[in-house]
């Protein structure tokens, strides 16, 4: 069966480097494109119709205007409802491979208060998504993973190379040392040893039991919080696509898919792909 890849626009100029990459992929994976906006169903019918003809129209014309347009399979699609559920479930209705999502508007009081719509549709979604953030004028070449050893990071590694056939795959593991000033304050390497080894064997198991890409050269071991471990690993090796695991159950508490997650898919350092 060929895949589909569900990209979602509303039609700002945000959205055409998620709507570039979404058709750049489909050109590589030989896969469908279905290009889909919301309309909200609050609003009145008589205002709600135009909206919706003219989006449908608006559609159409920004998919012919893609370079792959004329290589791609596509259609367009104009769903009613709340971004944060309806995508979810237009991504089920049409059993999409990859969910394509461009940055959502800064909005820094509003974003204090309350969830993103982004980050609502991935809490409620079960399908892999990509948040676009760079301009689309390459394929992925570098690709870095924040690994927990977890099935969630792992589903998305391996996601990640699918879409990134040629990209040089890298990953990072932060090793939390629990109080670390007290056990070893001064510096000593002899307390923090244990932590070394069990997540020596915890990434040997992993390597063991899982089907990971030929391509994944290494994975470092970092002593650190995963925020700053990860911020110093992306530094160093500059990826242009960013893996990550979001773990727990669709429609559970904002809480559930990590501040680390919640946090990146703020302010990405670049495309960041975020599966269960």
């Amino acid at each position: 069966m060929t895949a589909t890849i569900l990209v979602a626009t509303d039609l700002s100029p945000r959205a055409d480097r998620a709507v570039n990459r979404a058709f750049r992929l489909a050109r590589a994976m030989d896969a469908d494109v279905l290009l889909a906006t919301v309309i909200d169903s609050e609003l009145p019918e008589d205002v709600a119709r135009p909206m919706a003809e003219a989006a449908a129209a608006r559609l159409t014309r920004f998919a012919a205007a893609i370079p792959q347009a004329a290589e791609v399979r596509h259609a367009t699609r104009i769903v009613t409802g709340d971004p944060s559920s309806a995508i979810p479930r237009l991504a089920d209705e049409t059993d999409a491979a990859l969910v394509v999502l461009g940055l959502h508007r800064d909005r820094p009081f509003l974003d204090l208060l309350r969830e993103t719509t982004m980050e609502r549709i991935v809490r409620h979604i079960s399908r892999p998504v990509l948040l676009v953030r760079d301009p689309v004028d390459h394929d992925y070449a570098a690709l870095l993973a924040a690994l927990d050893f977890a099935p969630a990071s792992t589903a998305a590694l391996q996601i990640a190379a699918r879409l990134a056939p040629e990209a040089a795959v890298h990953g990072v593991h932060a090793l939390h040392i629990p109080y670390r000033g007290f056990i070893a304050p001064h510096g000593s390497s002899i307390a923090i040893a244990p932590f070394r080894r069990s997540a020596e064997m915890r990434l040997a198991e992993w390597r063991a039991q899982n089907d990971l890409p030929a391509r994944l050269a290494d994975v470092a071991l970092v002593e650190g919080a995963a925020h700053l471990v990860l911020n110093a690993e992306i530094e160093a090796r500059r990826p242009d696509l960013l893996v990550l695991g979001a773990h727990g159950r669709a429609g559970a508490a904002p809480s559930i898919l990590g501040s680390l997650a919640n946090d990146l898919m703020r302010a990405p350092p670049c495309d960041l792909l975020v599966a269960r």
